[in-house]
């Protein structure tokens, strides 16, 4: 691995002016942008100390020349108003960044979380989210990520995160440049909006800031089943000790095959989640990776490691494994070694069914045919289809791809094609 030297090993510099912190720019200096290597972040660290990254190429580049003389050039850490304001470029003045993805990460205490505005050049305020977090829901450790697109700011402006009160509780914030592009999807039920690598994509509504409204019931595509066993977030350890929960599923039939999809908050990397299948253990649930520098990633003492916001979490189970009627569904919580006993959370839980060809369908979709069907109309007698021979003009002949630079079928000595038997059509 190649060693790589900082112009400065210093991690930041902060100038304290009464109770504010101004950061300015071009004071620390970060990596240069080289091909093919994504841009280093720019990240703010609140606690223990304050804190900043070397300052990207990306990041240095869009500052202008000259003493800088306005604060609004500078990031402003102001724990008397319970915020912190970092400076945004203008995303007209890059060719390769289309957008800005920002990752803020704080302790959740089920009271909404932090304040998300932004401050265009021209004065005023936008604001992004009324609050991060979810609530009622305490995970503790959490995180969300906003794009920020040239929607928003293609003149530039500033990003402001208030928590009032609770400025204690915000851990820090990280800009990363991201570059905009065009994606195919074949899943209508979900609109990505970010990808963050690892085959991890974040929705369209929660990059927008908005809160993300939870899909509840079962759905029928074909012979696959969705079945809901809870939507809504659920604590996975309990306060008396307990750390399993159970879901009860009645099938008619049982299924092919099935995938156990869920989302788990407070996990440490440590720990695991055991599936059991009408008593049955079927192995751990499948976490998602993550890049070990990735901005969800928090450092604690000594030495520990967690991950801030939700991870999903998928478990294929075999169709041997279920019965008809009801069947036992028991997620249990296995705590390694230097688990910090962070309280545990699921949410968005369900299962996928793969059922046999015989049309079976669970008993809520399951809809009520008449007696009898009306018979459809006599068609016409069918006609024959004659394929083209090697006669017909040249418009009508197959093509060999010679047409588009492919090479002759001469050439690999093929000989013409036959003419093809006529075939039928049938209704």
């Amino acid at each position: 691995m190649p060693l790589r030297i900082h112009p400065f090993s210093a991690l930041g510099s902060a100038l304290c002016v009464g109770l504010t912190l101004i950061v300015p720019f071009g004071m620390v200096r970060g990596d240069e942008m080289t091909g093919g290597e994504s841009p280093s972040p720019l990240t703010v660290t609140l606690q223990p100390q304050v804190t900043t990254s070397p300052l990207p190429a990306w990041f240095v580049a869009s500052r202008t020349t000259g003493p800088l003389s306005s604060t609004s050039d500078r990031v402003l850490v102001q724990p008397e108003s319970d915020s912190v304001t970092i400076p945004v470029p203008a995303l007209a003045t890059f060719d390769e960044i289309g957008a800005f993805a920002l990752t803020v990460i704080f302790e959740d205490n089920g009271d909404g979380g932090p304040v998300v505005e932004w401050e265009p050049k021209a004065g005023g305020r936008i604001l992004l989210s009324s609050g991060l977090g979810r609530t009622g829901l305490p995970i503790g450790l959490n995180a969300r990520t906003l794009l920020l697109t040239q929607s928003l700011d293609l003149d530039g402006g500033r990003i402001r995160v208030s928590f009032a009160g609770r400025f204690h509780r915000l851990l820090s914030l990280s800009l990363r440049p991201a570059k905009q592009m065009a994606i195919a999807t074949l899943d209508e039920s979900f609109q990505p909006g970010l990808f963050v690598g690892n085959d991890r994509v974040i929705g369209a509504v929660e990059v927008s800031g908005m809160d993300e409204q939870l899909k509840h019931g079962d759905s029928q595509k074909g012979d696959l089943i969705h079945a809901e066993l809870s939507a809504s977030p659920q604590r996975l350890d309990s306060p008396q000790g307990e750390s399993s929960l159970e879901f009860v599923v009645p099938l008619s039939t049982p299924p092919k095959g099935s995938y156990l999809h869920t989302e788990v908050a407070g996990l440490d990397p440590s720990s695991w989640i055991k599936v059991e299948i009408n008593g049955i253990p079927c192995g751990a649930l499948g976490m998602s990776s993550f890049p070990l520098d990735d901005p969800h990633v928090v450092l604690t003492d000594p030495g520990k490691l967690l991950f801030a916001g939700w991870r999903q979490a998928s478990l294929f189970v075999p169709g041997d494994l279920w019965k008809e009627g009801d069947n036992s569904i028991v997620l249990s919580l296995q705590r390694g070694a230097g688990d910090g006993s962070q309280a545990v959370f699921i949410q968005k839980t369900e299962m996928d069914f793969l059922l046999p060809k015989s049309g079976a369908s669970i008993p809520s979709l399951t809809q009520a045919l008449p007696s009898s069907l009306p018979l459809p109309a006599p068609s016409p007698a069918p006609q024959a289809v004659t394929s083209p021979s090697p006669t017909t003009s040249n418009d009508e002949m197959l093509s060999t791809g010679s047409l588009y630079g492919n090479p002759s079928p001469d050439l690999f000595h093929a000989t013409p094609p036959a003419s093809l038997p006529p075939s039928i059509v049938t209704p």
